[in-house]
């Protein structure tokens, strides 16, 4: 198992914006020289709970600030994005790091984003798969082309290559974030490792695995790929000396 840090760059009161971000970067920073495996970066549009709005422009500057930590994106909004512009800013990360990026990806939730950005509903309700589908493409494939309802373009070459990374990596590591059993279905038919939020608990998470198992095994992965998947789980921990000292810090710091 490995353990990594979240970092919601989250505003509490009392602090400003920018204070947030550079705490956070701090945090990243922190979680390397504490030993930590890897650092995920959330994303959040117009909302104090979260005041970084691009994970993988964050994920870009802790890679430059790091030297062996992982960064992943937790998540990316990818109904609000053109698949192939993440997926290019995906590979330049994932070949200038040295193959130590993980580009995660959801729906997102808040609908002023869809109507913000200029994506619409239909976008978040049907669009998703196909924005996924061709994002993997782009990260796996030399040449893509668009063949789908909402993106139709002629065949273009994928630079840079992410197989061109000197780690060796086909390309990054890519996880869907998975609240529902259709989402998990989504991923297990592609392969894809999920990435289980904080709003369940392990009992529904080890469900969802159980679950994405049995649809990756219909679909026809193999017992390696299925065995192999390096499922994302979030947590909320508190470390210190007492568990009341805990309990009384968290009470304090996390928004209501």
């Amino acid at each position: 198992m490995h353990v990594g840090s979240f970092v919601l760059a989250a505003q509490f009161p009392g602090q400003g914006q920018g204070e947030a971000l550079h705490r956070a970067v701090r945090t990243a920073e922190v979680a390397e020289e504490a030993g930590l495996d890897a650092v995920w970066l959330a994303e959040h549009h117009f909302v104090p709970y979260g005041t970084c709005p691009s994970a993988v422009t964050l994920a870009a500057l802790l890679l430059g600030r790091t030297s062996r930590i992982r960064v992943g994106t937790a998540v990316s909004v990818l109904p609000t994005v053109h698949p192939v512009a993440l997926g290019e800013q995906a590979a330049l990360l994932h070949v200038t790091s040295g193959g130590r990026f993980t580009l995660g990806v959801g729906r997102g939730g808040p609908w002023v984003d869809l109507e913000v950005f200029g994506a619409g509903l239909e976008a978040y309700e049907k669009g998703f798969p196909e924005s996924l589908d061709l994002l993997v493409r782009w990260l796996r494939e030399p040449s893509v082309e668009g063949r789908g309802e909402r993106f139709r373009f002629r065949e273009v070459p994928v630079v840079p290559r992410p197989s061109e990374s000197l780690s060796g990596s086909p390309g990054p590591e890519v996880v869907v974030a998975c609240t529902s059993p259709a989402s998990v279905r989504l991923a297990a038919e592609r392969g894809l490792p999920m990435l289980l939020g904080m709003h369940v608990g392990d009992e529904e998470k080890a469900e969802m695995v159980s679950l994405w198992r049995q649809l990756a095994r219909v679909a026809g992965r193999s017992t390696d790929e299925i065995r192999g998947a390096a499922h994302v789980s979030a947590g909320v921990c508190q470390i210190a000396d007492r568990r009341t000292d805990a309990v009384e810090a968290l009470l304090k710091a996390m928004p209501g």
